[in-house]
């Protein structure tokens, strides 16, 4: 059967099973599995091992072979070809936090949306893929490869489910995952986060500290000091610097910024950056150098003050974020949130780094590393993919590249693909609807959409190998 027909069958067959794809949906939503501490023999949890056992009920009931590895994550298997094409999808959340309008945790379909946590991240794209493999199976497409569906219950945590899968199992020779937007996504940089230790708290300062988390620009921080003589109002006046009285002995300065991911920094505004500026040209601090090299250093998001700075045709350039201040044990320590390009490992990168800042009196310290990837747009399998998404969305569709972390980067041979679509994003307004976020959905249109997708991609992935 030609191509476009099988398409055609499926368009009519998606309209036959959105009543059960709503009720598998249902089923998922409603389990809050959020990884956890290993409890007994489930790895991340009871609710991660009852959402996994869900997976794979679901799996026997559409006629796949399942594997569970471990409760680590499963494997839903269509075919007994050796070779295989991987799904890579995660069934593990967020927690669901507050300020929702609706049930996180029971499925909410309100005209074109399905709201809950987990429809958008990663459940609702794991049922696409499932319901992709359930059509071509059903329809009794011949393929040269065998599917394995691989849901796993870490992503959200740390992704050691993926490095226990391989470990046990087989990779396939080539995977999608759906956690991040359409077109695909031929490349991710590494990450590596390192501490820098500034050395002692001046004695003049009483407490200092700014960023929630390592991953983000700080959009506040702050300088207790020791001063029992000055008048706020003494300090020159800033629009982004609050001063104010604590107690006799007490000021307490405070730095806004603005707020940005650190995959794309570049819009956001770093106070631990404005806070060093303001604390070197108007507190008497004795030591100037940590001061000094933080409103550099947090003041630029390119690694310049690291020496590290670098800039790719695929990836633009290396972004390096001052996302935590905190003092340990009288210690100033910043910790540095860093893209690179993944061209080369974090060893070489955290060379430069400690080359750098050594002489001048900083320790570094590493505290995680991932490694990225990159794949040629011209790979035949990438043409394949990119081909299945222009031809449903009707669109030119780039292959690109970013700065954030997907589940790809765990697995050999895997590219980030959908299941987002840009236009179906937004509908709830700013902050609400998206991964990660209050009344998170997906549309109904992506929904379908990406079903068609992943089935052309998987009979364009058929003919490559069938011309091999």
């Amino acid at each position: 059967m030609e191509k476009n027909q099988i398409i055609k069958k499926a368009e009519a067959y998606l309209d036959s099973v959105e009543k059960e794809f709503e009720s598998d949906l249902a089923a998922l939503i409603e389990i809050p599995s959020v990884a956890w501490k290993k409890e007994g023999v489930y790895t991340f949890g009871a609710s991660c091992a009852k959402v996994l056992d869900a997976a794979m009920e679901m799996g026997k009931k559409y006629g796949f072979k399942t594997e569970n590895h471990d409760y680590y994550c499963a494997s839903i298997i269509s075919g007994d070809k050796k070779d295989e094409i991987g799904i890579v999808a995660h069934l593990d959340v967020v927690p669901a936090g507050s300020g929702w309008r609706y049930e996180p945790y029971k499925l909410t379909v309100e005209s074109d949306k399905y709201i809950g946590r987990g429809t958008l991240d990663d459940k609702g794209p794991f049922l696409c893929g499932l319901y992709a493999m359930r059509f071509l199976k059903e329809k009794g497409i011949s393929l040269p490869f065998s599917i394995r569906l691989i849901a796993g219950s870490d992503e959200e945590v740390g992704s050691s489910d993926l490095e226990h899968f391989a470990k046990v199992a087989k990779p396939p020779f080539f995977s999608f995952t759906p956690d991040a937007e359409f077109p695909v996504c031929i490349g991710k940089k590494g990450i590596l986060q390192v501490d820098v230790m500034l050395g002692e708290l001046p004695p003049e300062i009483a407490e200092i500290g700014g960023g929630t988390v390592s991953n983000a620009v700080p959009d506040s921080a702050y300088a207790v000091i020791w001063d029992d003589k000055s008048d706020i109002h003494s300090f020159p006046a800033q629009s982004n610097i609050i001063i104010e009285r604590l107690d006799e002995k007490r000021l307490k300065i405070t730095a806004t910024g603005k707020t940005a991911h650190a995959a794309m920094p570049e819009s956001g505004i770093n106070a631990i950056g404005i806070l060093a500026a303001y604390i070197l040209k108007n507190v008497p601090v004795s030591g100037k150098k940590p001061f000094e090299f933080l409103a550099s250093a947090c003041g630029e998001y390119f690694g310049r003050t690291l020496g590290i700075a670098r800039e790719d045709e695929n990836f633009k350039y290396l972004t390096c974020v001052g996302g935590k201040l905190t003092v340990s044990d009288g210690i100033m320590v910043q910790n540095f949130n860093i893209r690179y390009i993944p061209d080369t490992t974090y060893e070489p990168v955290l060379k430069q780094i400690k080359d750098m800042l050594t002489p001048q009196g900083f320790a570094v310290r590493p505290v995680l590393t991932s490694e990225g990837y990159y794949v040629s747009a011209d790979d035949k399998k990438i043409k394949a993919l990119t081909e299945a998404c222009e031809t449903v969305l009707g669109y030119e569709c780039k292959p690109y590249t970013m700065g954030g972390g997907t589940y790809a980067r765990w697995l050999a041979n895997t590219v980030a693909f959908g299941a987002s679509i840009q236009e179906e994003r937004g509908k709830f307004g700013e902050g609400r609807g998206d991964a990660h976020q209050r009344d998170e959905y997906i549309s109904k249109a992506e929904v379908r959409k990406t079903i068609l997708i992943y089935i052309r991609s998987i009979l364009n992935l058929a003919e490559i190998c069938s011309e091999n």
